[in-house]
């Protein structure tokens, strides 16, 4: 190989300062505030684990006074009135760090609370200055203010928003995401606490699993490949095909949630180094569009893709079929014997989703860059678009 021919690559670390595996939340967090050095926490949560379980007021409980404020108007896809109603009461309340409990919704949430703050910021109209920017090295933050507040994050879901800086919330009147990358919004702590998981809705955990596995798959099929992400991209791979369905046949099984949380674990360490293709980011065009959740959106897409790339990105599938033991299948056929195994969607109908929707969202997709950017076989004009998403109406 010439000097020519190398190609440079870059690891991302996301920021995450550690990890906690197999942690109990409530028995732990006060021991980690002392070491972090914080005495005020405002929690952002699920309104489902804060109005159905006791896993909040356990939280509270074990803080005690240290708890200034607690919201679970959060809603799906973190819409901004919301985002600026939390950041006000964070701010108001003097919070030295945010507590999130919750799935990729809360999550998101939470980075844009502290881009509110860090930023001194609670309007619309004056927010999307710090979305992300588009330069000739790639894309980079609209914001460059220290981080005024930090957050410790215990994932109820395995969609690995957690290890990402960037967060897609919704503009309410135009049903429209717009993505912002928050400097160090990589939390200081993760806690993947697997007896919370087990809270959540078996449906929720498998199709949030599926999400972390598109993760994993656009990262061993992107179109600049690293090294080291490819390794954990393979293990997070295997990790999560084997275990979804344990986890189908028991959602409260702890050892198959942990599995599915260092699923987690090795896709999100891993993912901000490439750059992923069509299926990761066509679902933030989908997910608010269809009025689905990014989870079912991803199934579909994840599907679709997988068809897309076959005979352009072999080298990739290979390396995932041989990984599985399953070298002779297509990948699209074992993902969807997966998920027919689980009971997830594979089609746009299943979606509820018609040829006029996606007529609909062809120009929004078009106009969100990361959308067509970077894809093995190329995604660039209307009809491309409407090509890979014709794969999506049949199994």
């Amino acid at each position: 190989m010439t000097a020519e021919q190398l190609k440079e690559t870059r690891f991302r670390f996301s920021g995450v300062d550690q990890v906690l595996l197999e942690a109990r939340a409530s028995d732990v967090l006060p021991r980690e505030l002392r070491l972090l050095g914080y005495k005020r926490v405002f929690i952002i949560c699920s309104r489902t684990l804060n109005t159905k379980t006791d896993v909040i007021r356990k939280i509270e409980k074990s803080l005690g006074n240290h708890v200034v404020g607690v919201t679970d108007e959060v809603g799906e896809h973190a819409p901004w009135s919301n985002i600026f109603a939390a950041a006000k009461l964070a701010k108001k309340s003097e919070a030295d760090v945010i507590l999130g409990v919750g799935g990729g919704s809360v999550i998101d949430f939470c980075k844009m609370v502290q881009l509110c703050i860090s930023e001194n910021c609670f309007e619309k109209e004056k927010i999307f200055q710090y979305k992300i920017r588009w330069t000739d090295d790639g894309p980079v933050s609209g914001s460059n203010a220290a981080p005024a507040i930090r957050q410790i994050i215990v994932p109820t879901t395995l969609a690995t928003a957690e290890w990402t800086s960037g967060g897609t919330p919704v503009d309410e009147e135009t049903r429209l995401k717009t993505l912002f990358y928050v400097p160090q919004s990589g939390p200081e702590l993760i806690l993947y606490d697997a007896e919370i998981l087990s809270r959540t809705p078996p449906h929720l955990l498998l199709s949030t699993a599926t999400r972390g596995l598109d993760h994993a798959i656009n990262t061993r099929c992107a179109v600049v490949q690293h090294p080291m992400a490819n390794i954990l991209a393979e293990e997070a791979i295997k990790l999560f095909v084997e275990s979804m369905p344990l986890l189908k046949q028991d959602s409260r099984d702890l050892n198959v949630l942990k599995n599915c949380q260092l699923a987690a674990w090795y896709t999100g360490m891993c993912q901000q180094s490439v750059m992923h293709g069509f299926s990761h980011f066509m679902v933030h065009v989908l997910g608010p569009y269809a009025k689905v959740s990014h989870s079912d959106a991803a199934c579909v897409l994840m599907l679709a893709q997988a068809k897309w790339l076959e005979g352009y990105a072999e080298e990739s599938h290979n390396a995932i079929k041989q990984k599985l033991g399953r070298p002779d299948e297509t990948l699209h056929s074992i993902l969807l014997k997966l998920l027919k195994q689980l009971d997830m969607p594979t089609t746009l109908s299943d979606l509820g989703v018609d040829q006029a929707l996606v007529d609909e969202m062809i120009q929004p997709a078009l106009d969100y860059e990361l959308v067509t950017s970077n894809n093995v076989r190329p995604i660039q004009t209307a009809e491309d678009i409407r090509a890979v998403m014709s794969l999506a109406w049949e199994t």
